[in-house]
């Protein structure tokens, strides 16, 4: 049975989206697990991202590897659709990602998050989004609540994003978070170029695409320390991909 995550704030700009994208290519390609993000989130970024950014790449891809694949599967869905399609027992997957809206002002979003095994929540360190995180921690632990009374697992953590190293915000949000008694994870993204160039087709482990998206050797160990360490939370399988789904070195008009 697959696992269930979201990334959810009630804020935008948090880098949830972002977060979906940078994680699901190397979580396919690297540790070989079956993905499927379903994009709720009004914007749609990570349906724009294969749509508009991806697909000519892949088009070109087609022409050297023509039985080329994108890594996962993306859907855009409403939220009232996520239940069907969790429920689908024709689909084979290890894990999936819901992208929900920024906000946390209906039912529909809290019903999503009661199906999800964990919520991810992307922590940033300025003022008023600590605030906004307090917030929506109140809603999560009353689902875990809920949850907990009905033998249920759900579990909810804290992610920081766009940290930036030394900052003091960066201590005062850590301080923060753990005083609220939130879980989080260790692993964390920095605030860097690389993340906004990520791929719905190419990994940023993938050495080509990363040299094109402005990252290094540091950006590729922050990814890999948050895949395993996702892994390890969640006690997904992180099996080895049979064979390699896209070639090292990439072949898009974006990176010539």
């Amino acid at each position: 049975m697959a696992k269930i995550i979201s990334f959810a704030t009630q804020k935008g700009g948090s880098g949830k989206s972002t977060l979906a994208l940078v994680l699901a290519a190397p979580l396919a390609t690297e540790y070989g697990l079956r993905i499927a993000v379903l994009d709720c989130d009004y914007q749609q970024s990570i349906v724009k991202t294969r749509e508009q950014v991806d697909a000519d790449n892949f088009e070109d891809l087609l022409k050297t590897v023509p039985d080329a694949r994108y890594p996962y599967d993306v859907f855009a869905l409403s939220l009232e659709q996520v239940f069907t399609f969790i429920d689908d027992p024709e689909k084979d997957y290890d894990l999936i990602i819901i992208d929900v809206p920024g906000r946390a002002d209906g039912d529909d979003v809290f019903n999503v998050l009661t199906a999800c095994d964990a919520v991810i929540v992307p922590l940033v360190s300025d003022y008023l989004d600590r605030a906004s995180t307090a917030e929506f921690m109140g809603i999560l632990e009353a689902i875990k609540k809920s949850a907990d009374a009905h033998g249920i697992d759900f579990q909810y953590f804290g992610l920081s994003t766009k940290r930036v190293a030394g900052r003091r915000e960066e201590k005062q949000m850590d301080d923060y978070i753990d005083n609220l008694g939130l879980s989080r994870f260790t692993a964390y993204l920095s605030h860097r170029v690389a993340y906004s160039r990520a791929s719905t087709l190419y990994s940023l482990l993938n050495p080509a695409w990363l040299r094109y998206a402005g990252g290094n050797k540091e950006t590729a160990d922050e990814i890999r320390r948050l895949c395993e360490e996702l892994i390890q939370r969640l006690g997904l399988p992180a099996r080895k991909p049979a064979t390699a789904s896209l070639p090292t070195s990439s072949t898009s008009t974006a990176a010539n």
